[in-house]
């Protein structure tokens, strides 16, 4: 299965762009995209926008993932935007959104891509991953905050944190997409 590191590489990664409201964000994800990978940038943004008004594809905490399927698309492709000024997205928690990451899926092969945005979800939901990904400045450092919670090996797991301002232990499950627990213990000093 790809990850989110296989999908969205350094030169995916835009930090600091300014964007006045919804309408312009999907004009320049689709622009950004279109011109990428020779896709036709005005049925992206209507993709975009159709999907959006399914329902708000916002995250909480300041997240968002902006998807679309895309027709003859034949491996995923991903753009991820900090913001300037956040911006209204109708998140469930009320919070305007920071930091997105624009996805294109392809029509088919439903299963895998499934997966793939159940946990980009789920890792965008980690608590320490939104702390870190606040706080980086260059696309070098999203892109390696990106490779660290992407990689694969139990031993290279970011969940176990230390956290030398706190005298305890934490433990916190998360829900896997094939449905398995993960616990996560953070070590607090």
């Amino acid at each position: 299965m790809q990850t989110l590191a296989d999908i969205c590489r350094r030169g995916d990664i835009l930090l600091d762009v300014d964007l006045a409201d919804e309408r312009e964000l999907f004009e320049f994800i689709a622009r950004q995209l279109g011109q990428r990978h020779a896709l036709s940038a005005p049925s992206l943004r209507a993709a975009l926008q159709q999907r959006e008004q399914t329902g708000s594809t916002a995250l909480g905490h300041g997240l968002a993932l902006p998807h679309a399927r895309i027709e003859g698309l034949a491996e995923v492709r991903a753009l991820f935007i900090g913001l300037r000024r956040s911006l209204d997205f109708h998140a469930p928690d009320g919070e305007p959104v920071s930091r997105l990451l624009a996805l294109l899926l392809p029509r088919d092969a439903r299963a895998c891509h499934l997966k793939l945005l159940a946990e980009i979800a789920r890792i965008f939901g980690e608590r320490p991953f939104r702390a870190d990904l606040q706080a980086c400045r260059s696309p070098e450092q999203v892109d390696r905050l990106f490779q660290r919670w992407s990689d694969p090996e139990p031993g290279n797991d970011p969940h176990f944190l230390l956290d030398s301002n706190r005298y305890f232990l934490d433990a916190e499950a998360s829900l896997r997409p094939d449905f398995s627990v993960r616990r996560k213990v953070t070590a607090r000093f």
